[in-house]
C-alpha cells in the first residue's frame, strides 16, 4: 500500500548525505575566500588610488617649491634694486646654474614695468640655455637678440626682428599685478606672488615649439607699492604628463590633473597620453569634454560644482598655494576615493584639490578588474579545484552508496516480485549487515512457502489484481467489458484417440497459445472449462480500447492456432479447429465466492450471450462471431461483415451479429469485396426483402461458393420469400 508522503532513493538519500558537507564546506571556504579577496582587493584600490594621487600630489609640490624658491632666489640676486638693462647679463650669468639643478625650469625671465623690456632666460630642446633680451636703444628702436653662455660669459647669437611682443599684456604679468594688488588690500608676510592658469607659452620663443605649463609671478616694486617690474618663472606641464607616463605601468590605472577655469570650465593639463592634453598642433585643449579619455569624462561627472566648494576640509590655510603645506601622506588621507561605472566597466576613481584658490584637481581612474583579476583568477582555480575534487569524489561517493544499499535493492526487488506472485528461487543478497542479511534469510523462507501455495490458487489472475492495486475482498462493480469464449471443434473425438499424457500435452500447448494471446493484448484470462477458454478485456485494469483488442486477440489467436495446426500435421499428428465469440456489455466483475475461497471473473447476460455467439460459429460455418455491440466499440480498428440477426432465449432482444474478417489495416481487396456483398445482401434481408436478398447471396455464392454465411442465408432468403412471415426473422441462440 503506498504510503501518504513523498519517498526517497536510499542510495542517493545516502551519497547526498556525504555530498552534502562536502559541498558546503567547499562552497562555505571558496565564498568566504571570494568575499575576502574582493573586500582585500577593494581595500587594495582604495589604497593605490589614495597613494598615487599622494605620489602625483608629492611631484607637483615639488615643482611648486622649485618655482618659489627660484623666485626667491630671483629677489636675491637682484640685491634690492629693480633690475634694468644693463644689469640682463649680469643676473643671467647668477642665475644660469638653476637649470643645471632643476630640470624642471622651462624659462626664468623679468619683464620692466615702465618700458616693456624684458631678458629671459630658456632651456633649449638641447639642454642648453639662451638668453634672449628685448631692449630699446636711446633711439627708441627695439632689440630682440639671443646670446650663448660660454666660459668666458655671455656670446652674441643672433638678432631677430622685433616682434611687437609686450610682456605687459601676458597672462604672467597680469597674474603679478594680481597678486601685488591683493596684498595691498590684505597685508601679509612675506613676498606676495600669483600663478597664471595652464596657457601656452610665448609661441615665438626662437628655437622651440610652443610651451605649455603655468608661471609663478612675483612683482618688484617700490617702498610705495608701485610696480617695477615682474619676475617670472615658467613650468612645462606638458613634463607632467611625461611624469604620468612613467609612473602608468607601475600601477594598475592612470592618475591626471585637471584644472578649473575661472569661468567653471574645466580642462585636463596633464595626462600620461599628451593627445589627452594637446590637439594635433601642440595647442592646449581648451574643456575636458574634448579629450577621448571617456573613463576621466565619467569620473569627472561625478564631481559636480566648483572645485572650490569640494575641497578637503580637513585642511585650510591662507596659503593660497595649500598644497605646499600637505605632506604626500597627508594627501593620500584626505583623497576622496568612489565607485563609479562607464559602458559596463567598473572604476575606482579618487581626487585631491589642491591650487591657487583650489581650482587644481589630482585625480585617477583605475579599472577595478585590474586589481580583481587575481581574485577572479583565484576564484576560478578554486572553481575548477572544486570541481575536479567533486568530479573525483562523486564516482567514489556513489560506488559507496551503491555497495552500501545494493542488499536493500535487491531486497526491494524481491519484495515487488512476491507482490506480482513471482516465487522464483533466489540466493539471499550478501551483506555484513546482521539486519539486512537476516531478513534476505526470511524474505527467500517466505518464497519458499508461497511456491508450494500458488500451486493451489489461480496465480495469474491475483497477479492481475495485484498490480491492479485493488484489494482482494468479495464485492463487485458494473462496467462495461468485451467477453471472449472459445471452444475447440470436435475436442472428444479426438481425446478419444490419444493416450490421456497426450491429451494433457496437447491442451497444455494450446491453452498456453490462447492464454499468450489474450495476455498480450491486455486481456484477462478467467477459468479453463475443459477444451474451452473464457476471458475479459477492461478489467482488473481500465481499457478503453478493450472491444478492439479483444478483436485482435481473437484473430492472433486464430493465426497462433494455424501455425501449431501446420507443426501438429507435419507431425503426423491430429490438428485442432476452434470457434470464438465476442461480446460487449455490462457485467459485473469482482471477487466472487466466499471469505475462504473467491473467484475474480465476471457474471451477468453478457457472457451468457458471448458463450452462445462462439456456439452459432457452427451454423454458419465461422471461426469468430463478433456482437454488434463489439463491433461498434470497435470501431475502424477491425473489418468485419453482417451474419445475421439473433434472438437471445428468454430475451425480446435482437443482436445483429458479424464475422470478424481481419484487422482494418491489414483488410484485402477481396476481404473488403466480400464485406460489401454481405453487407448489400443483409440490407435486402433486414429490410425483408427476402427476393432481392436471395438473389444477393446467390451472386456471393457464384464467386464464394463455400460461403457458410451466404449458404444459410439464401435458404432462409427462399423459404422466407416463399412463405414471408409476419415480423423479421431472427436465430434464436
Amino acid at each position: 500500500m503506498k504510503g501518504n508522503g513523498r519517498t526517497h532513493n536510499f542510495r542517493f538519500l545516502l551519497a547526498l548525505a556525504i555530498l552534502t558537507p562536502l559541498v558546503v564546506a567547499m562552497t562555505t571556504v571558496g565564498v568566504a575566500t571570494f568575499y575576502l579577496g574582493r573586500l582585500s582587493a577593494s581595500e587594495l584600490t582604495e589604497t593605490i588610488v589614495q597613494q598615487t594621487v599622494g605620489r602625483v600630489s608629492g611631484q607637483v609640490k615639488q615643482l611648486v617649491d622649485i618655482a618659489q624658491d627660484q623666485n626667491t632666489l630671483n629677489l636675491k640676486v637682484m640685491a634690492g634694486h629693480p633690475p634694468r638693462v644693463g644689469d640682463f647679463q649680469r643676473l643671467a650669468a647668477s642665475l644660469t646654474p638653476s637649470f643645471e639643478v632643476h630640470e624642471e625650469l622651462d624659462s626664468v625671465y623679468y619683464a620692466v614695468e615702465a618700458t616693456g623690456e624684458f631678458f629671459a632666460l630658456l632651456r633649449e630642446t638641447n639642454k642648453t640655455v639662451s638668453l634672449l633680451e628685448r631692449t630699446l636703444d636711446p633711439d627708441g628702436q627695439w632689440h630682440r637678440r639671443v646670446s650663448r653662455w660660454n666660459e668666458s660669459g655671455w656670446q652674441f647669437d643672433q638678432e631677430f626682428p622685433w616682434d611687437k611682443y609686450d610682456p605687459r599684456k601676458r597672462p604672467f604679468y597680469q597674474a603679478a599685478k594680481d597678486a601685488l594688488e591683493e596684498a595691498k588690500k590684505k597685508p601679509q608676510q612675506g613676498q606676495p606672488q600669483g600663478w597664471t592658469q595652464t596657457y601656452e607659452f610665448w609661441q615665438d620663443r626662437p628655437g622651440d615649439r610652443p610651451i605649455i605649463g603655468v608661471t609663478c609671478a612675483t612683482p618688484v616694486y617700490d617702498d610705495a607699492g608701485r610696480l617695477q617690474g615682474v619676475w617670472g618663472v615658467d613650468l612645462d606641464t606638458l613634463s607632467l604628463c611625461d611624469y604620468l607616463y612613467a609612473i602608468n605601468p607601475e600601477v594598475p590605472g592612470y592618475p591626471f590633473i585637471v584644472e578649473e577655469k575661472n569661468d567653471g570650465t574645466r580642462r585636463v593639463i596633464a595626462h600620461p597620453d599628451r593627445k589627452m592634453v594637446v590637439d594635433a598642433k601642440g595647442m592646449l585643449l581648451h574643456d575636458v569634454s574634448e579629450i577621448r579619455d571617456e573613463a576621466a569624462k565619467a569620473m569627472l561627472q561625478q564631481i559636480p560644482g566648483r572645485f572650490s566648494t569640494l575641497a578637503s576640509r580637513a585642511v585650510h590655510s591662507t596659503d593660497p598655494l595649500r598644497l605646499s603645506r600637505v605632506s604626500e601622506e597627508s594627501v593620500s588621507a584626505r583623497t576622496k576615493t568612489f565607485e563609479f561605472t562607464d559602458r559596463g566597466t567598473n572604476y575606482m576613481g579618487g581626487y585631491f584639490i589642491a591650487g591657487l584658490k583650489e581650482r587644481t584637481l589630482i585625480g585617477m581612474v583605475l579599472p577595478k578588474n585590474e586589481v580583481m583579476g587575481r581574485v577572479n583568477q583565484n576564484v576560478a582555480w578554486f572553481i575548477v579545484i572544486f570541481a575536479a575534487v567533486l568530479a573525483a569524489s562523486v564516482p567514489g561517493i556513489f560506488w559507496l552508496a551503491r555497495r552500501a544499499s545494493r542488499p536493500l535493492v535487491e531486497l526491494q526487488r524481491e519484495a515487488h516480485a512476491v507482490g506480482r506472485l513471482e516465487f522464483a528461487p533466489s540466493a539471499p543478497p550478501h551483506s555484513r549487515i546482521r539486519e539486512i542479511r537476516e531478513l534476505g534469510h526470511a524474505m527467500a523462507l517466505m518464497k519458499t512457502n508461497l511456491r508450494s501455495f500458488r500451486k493451489y490458487v489461480p496465480a495469474d489472475l491475483v497477479g492481475d489484481l495485484v498490480r491492479s492495486g485493488q484489494e482482494a475482498m468479495l464485492g463487485g462493480e458494473r462496467i462495461s467489458a468485451t467477453i471472449y469464449f472459445s471452444d475447440i471443434v470436435g475436442f472428444t473425438p479426438i481425446a478419444e484417440r490419444l493416450r490421456s499424457e497426450e491429451i494433457v500435452e496437447y491442451l497444455g500447448a494450446y491453452l498456453q497459445a490462447m492464454s499468450d494471446g489474450v495476455a498480450r493484448h491486455g486481456g484477462t484470462v478467467d477459468k479453463f472449462i475443459g477444451d474451452a477458454v473464457m476471458a475479459f478485456w477492461n478489467a482488473p485494469r481500465p481499457n478503453p480500447a478493450h472491444a478492439a483488442d479483444a478483436c485482435r486477440a481473437a484473430l492472433a489467436n486464430q493465426r497462433l492456432l494455424d501455425r501449431l495446426n501446420e507443426e501438429w500435421n507435419a507431425a503426423g499428428k491430429p490438428v485442432f479447429r476452434t470457434r470464438i465469440g465476442l461480446h460487449t456489455g455490462p457485467v459485473v466483475v469482482g471477487n466472487i465466492g466466499s471469505e475462504l475461497r473467491m473467484n475474480y471473473t465476471v457474471i451477468g447476460d453478457t457472457v451468457n450471450l458471448a458463450s452462445r455467439l462462439e456456439q452459432l460459429n457452427k451454423l454458419y460455418g465461422t471461426r469468430i462471431l463478433i456482437s454488434e455491440t463489439t463491433r461498434a466499440a470497435a470501431g475502424a480498428a477491425i473489418s468485419a461483415r453482417p451474419v445475421d440477426r439473433a434472438s437471445v432465449k428468454g430475451k425480446t432482444i435482437v443482436v445483429t451479429v458479424y464475422e470478424l474478417l481481419c484487422e482494418a489495416e491489414a483488410e484485402t481487396p477481396e476481404q473488403a469485396e466480400l464485406k460489401r456483398l454481405t453487407g448489400e445482401a443483409f440490407a435486402h434481408y433486414q429490410r425483408g426483402d427476402y427476393a432481392p436478398a436471395a438473389a444477393a447471396y446467390r451472386d456471393l455464392l457464384k464467386r464464394w461458393p463455400a460461403d457458410g454465411v451466404a449458404t444459410v442465408l439464401l435458404k432462409r432468403c427462399e423459404d422466407l420469400a416463399a412463405k414471408p412471415p409476419p415480423e423479421p426473422a431472427a436465430t434464436s441462440v
